[in-house]
């Protein structure tokens, strides 16, 4: 099992201490919307924040992945709750390992919703 998927594994069970085990006590993690997070402290300020104000992570599965080396690169889909309202979308993330756990993290998600193309632009 990846070191990612230890991490989504841990969002998935909605615990803080679990989530910030995952990462190493310098990691930064980026996310897709533009917050970045320095160290594994902030890492679980952040976590326990989201928690804290009812957000959950209903299902995060990974639907493709690969590795090389210390990196590893997955997409994903992401469902979850906030403000009260179940919400989700796909993305992919690059991680970088080390000893094990997550030292480094960048996120992307897809801002619309995919569609076959017919001939003509949306």
């Amino acid at each position: 099992m990846s070191a990612l998927t230890v991490y989504i594994n841990a969002w998935n069970s909605n615990d803080t201490e679990s989530i910030a085990a995952t990462v190493t006590p310098d990691a930064v993690v980026t996310e897709s919307y533009g917050p970045v997070y320095h160290g594994q402290e902030r890492i679980r300020e952040w976590a326990d924040m989201w928690f804290g104000r009812g957000s959950r992570v209903l299902n995060w599965v990974i639907t493709n992945e690969f590795t090389s080396g210390d990196t590893t690169v997955a997409e994903w889909r992401f469902d979850y709750r906030e403000e009260n309202e179940d919400r989700s979308f796909e993305g992919l993330t690059i991680a970088t390992v080390r000893d094990g756990k997550i030292a480094a993290l960048r996120e992307y998600a897809t801002t619309a919703d995919l569609y076959t193309w017919e001939g003509e632009w949306k």
